[in-house]
């Protein structure tokens, strides 16, 4: 043993350290994996969920994407959403979307759409329409395709063969199906013949040939025209028998018409043909040949035309016919002289004249500048002249010609109209006897035309608008119908003149706030009280220019008896003062419009009961120049009470310049009305 060696040690190993190889059989490592599968399958079968699919129809195949087990109709799914695809042969596929719950049975339930079917019509004619349940067109032989399933109605036509109709079952999945069409003839053959022969013959309207000849004619009709020249087109109605021959009886053609045009000069004359009305020129006509026929023109104003004509067959002939006016004369005598003549629009030149014009009736009109004009219709006579005498009214005349010189109140009260032109001085003279210091005279001129009522409003009128009591003095009744409306206040007046204009859609005069005046509309025509101008023009003034002072005749103080309603002897033990030996017959206020009118027409002017007239009251001074149409003052607390009344008596207090004033109802104070004719632009 080398030095270098080591020796060896020997000993027992120890069964723990021995490795030996044990190799595992097939069998086992079969059962293995069996084992571990039935293991996995039956925990799948755990905790899967079945699903039943119920699909019509029943041979339809079932496709679920994803894990899954299917056992006959029960399919086994984990609980989720899945994508199913159904399909069977003939029907189209359907796709759905499924959740499977926890629940341990589900279902779900299909049906399929069958696709449609086809039809392969066959046929030995072409050009076959056929109508598919009475909506759809096709024509055929051919393919009809996209039938759904079911029955339907087929149709069939075709032009000169008798419809047909059946009724069919479509299969439909996809399958064609075959039928074969035979229609029936609907013609038979018609012979025809004319008179003259040689005629164009048409079946609707399709050219056949010319007579005598043998054609189709269906039984369901045809139109037939025949055309030879110098006759009438002849075209009727036809029908044959299907499969049969006939002979339709010889057509006798007539002569054809000839054309004729008529014209005049000028147009629109009335035509007649043998004393029958045609029509008015120009007018085209068709006239059988060979007659003569007598045409006759006649137009209002010229001389009526008559020509005889005499046609040919398709002969075409024109009447140019001018026509001779028939004339008469007419005079026109015109004032002014130098007035203008106009015919029909047409100028005749100026001044009275003589016209010869056509008997028919002309629109006459006469006019000149500054004066309305007159239009009027004249008919000239023929051999018998005619004057015409034409007077113009001017812009004024014309205007004042369509103003009523008199109206009435929806109420019942009349009003008259004035239209004054005149300077006066309102107020008197300093010297008049009885003058008092709030008459200072003031020169005015009116121009504006205005109505003034003819009496004082009365009871009755005044209750139209509210009831009201005028009251009584003494045992002596002031509210009688008649009796003039009293003890009301100057703003009731006013406001009953509105009351007047609303009935009569007129605009209100008079501007109201709460039932009470605040100020007046002067552009307006509706009614109003009388200005204190207009009352004292009313009452004093004469045609000739000169005043009255007092409203009787004389003008001399006391007045005789029954010259107005004043405090008079029957007013004894009534009134504190009366006139001596004066007898009017009334103790109080008598009915409106009792005694003489004045001589404008009107009554009561200054006496039986003083008026409320417009304006505020004041005290004015002398004025030279003249005021137009004066209005009064702009403002005041009272209003001018006017004229004397039945509880009056002295001398100046019976004279028509004496005013007073205030705004409350007496007993001896009433009212008239009146109102503006029209705006002031309105007026010439």
């Amino acid at each position: 043993m080398s030095k270098d060696q080591k020796p060896t040690m020997f000993g027992y190993r120890s069964r723990m350290t021995i490795n030996r190889s044990m190799p595992v059989s097939t069998a086992a490592l079969v059962l293995i994996i069996v084992g571990f599968s039935a293991t996995i399958i039956l925990l799948y079968q755990w905790v899967a969920r079945a699903v039943i699919f119920e699909i019509q129809p029943q041979h339809a195949k079932v496709h679920v994407q994803g894990l899954h087990f299917n056992i006959g109709a029960n399919h086994l799914l984990l609980s989720g959403d899945y994508q199913v695809t159904i399909t069977a042969p003939g029907y189209h596929a359907l796709e759905s979307s499924i959740a499977v719950t926890k629940a341990p049975l589900q279902n779900f339930k299909y049906n399929l759409q069958p696709m449609p079917g086809k039809l392969n019509v066959l046929s030995e004619l072409s050009n076959i329409e056929v109508t598919i349940d009475e909506q759809k067109t096709v024509t055929l032989p051919g393919i009809i395709e996209n039938l759904t399933q079911g029955t339907h109605k087929f149709t069939f036509h075709k032009h000169r063969y008798f419809p047909e109709s059946w009724e069919m079952d479509i299969l439909g999945l996809n399958k064609t199906q075959e039928i074969t069409i035979s229609l029936k003839p609907a013609w038979g053959e018609m012979a025809f013949d004319s008179q003259p022969q040689g005629a164009d013959f048409y079946v609707d309207d399709q050219f056949v040939g010319k007579t005598p000849l043998s054609t189709e004619i269906l039984e369901t009709g045809n139109t037939i025209r025949l055309e030879f020249e110098g006759y009438k087109a002849h075209q009727q109605q036809v029908a044959g028998q299907a499969g049969a021959s006939a002979q339709h009886p010889i057509i006798s053609m007539e002569v054809a018409d000839g054309a004729l045009h008529i014209n005049s000069v000028p147009s629109g004359a009335n035509i007649t043909i043998d004393n029958q009305f045609l029509g008015t020129t120009p007018i085209e006509t068709q006239l059988a040949p060979f007659k003569d026929y007598r045409i006759e023109l006649f137009k209002q104003g010229y001389i009526k035309a008559a020509k005889t004509v005499n046609l040919q067959p398709q002969q075409t002939s024109t009447i140019e016919a001018t026509l001779i006016p028939d004339l008469g004369n007419v005079t026109i005598n015109l004032l002014p002289d130098d007035a203008e003549i106009q015919v029909n629009d047409k100028s005749y030149g100026k001044g009275s004249r003589t016209l010869s014009l056509s008997t028919k009736t002309h629109q006459l009109t006469i006019q000149k500048t500054g004066y309305q004009p007159k239009t009027l219709s004249i008919t000239p006579k023929t051999n018998q002249a005619q004057t015409i005498n034409v007077s113009l009214l001017t812009l004024e005349e014309a205007y004042w010609a369509t103003r009523p010189p008199s109206i009435s109140t929806t109420a019942g009260s009349e009003l008259k109209l004035f239209r004054p032109d005149q300077v006066f001085f309102l107020g008197a003279p300093r010297r008049q006897a009885g003058r008092r210091a709030n008459e200072v005279q003031r020169l005015v001129a009116l121009h504006r035309p205005f109505y003034l009522g003819v009496t004082e409003v009365s009871n009755q009128q005044f209750r139209k608008w509210k009831e009201h009591n005028s009251s009584a003095l003494r045992g002596q009744s002031l509210s009688m119908e008649n009796q003039p409306a009293v003890n009301l206040s100057w703003n009731e007046a006013a406001l009953y003149c509105n009351w007047l204009s609303q009935q009569q859609g007129l605009p209100k005069f008079y501007q109201v706030i709460d039932k009470q005046v605040t100020g007046y509309n002067w552009q307006s025509h509706g009614y109003r009280l009388p200005t204190e101008a207009e009352w004292a023009w009313a009452a004093k003034v004469e045609e000739d220019g000169q005043t009255k002072t007092y409203g009787w005749d004389n003008d001399q103080y006391p007045p005789t008896d029954m010259n107005g309603n004043y405090a008079d002897q029957s007013g004894k033990g009534i009134l504190p003062f009366f006139i001596a030996n004066y007898q009017d017959g009334s103790p109080v206020s008598s009915p409106v419009g009792s005694y003489k009118a004045n001589s404008k027409g009107l009554y009561n002017m200054g006496d039986n009961v003083s008026e409320w007239v417009n304006d505020f009251y004041d005290l004015q001074s002398n004025m030279t120049q003249a005021i137009k149409d004066p209005k009064g003052p702009q403002q005041g607390n009272r209003h001018v009470i006017r004229g004397a009344n039945w509880a009056l008596s002295s001398r100046g207090e019976l004279r028509l310049g004496y005013r007073d004033a205030g705004n409350s109802g007496r007993l001896d104070v009433g009212f008239r009305v009146a109102r503006y004719v029209d705006k002031p632009e309105a007026q010439p």
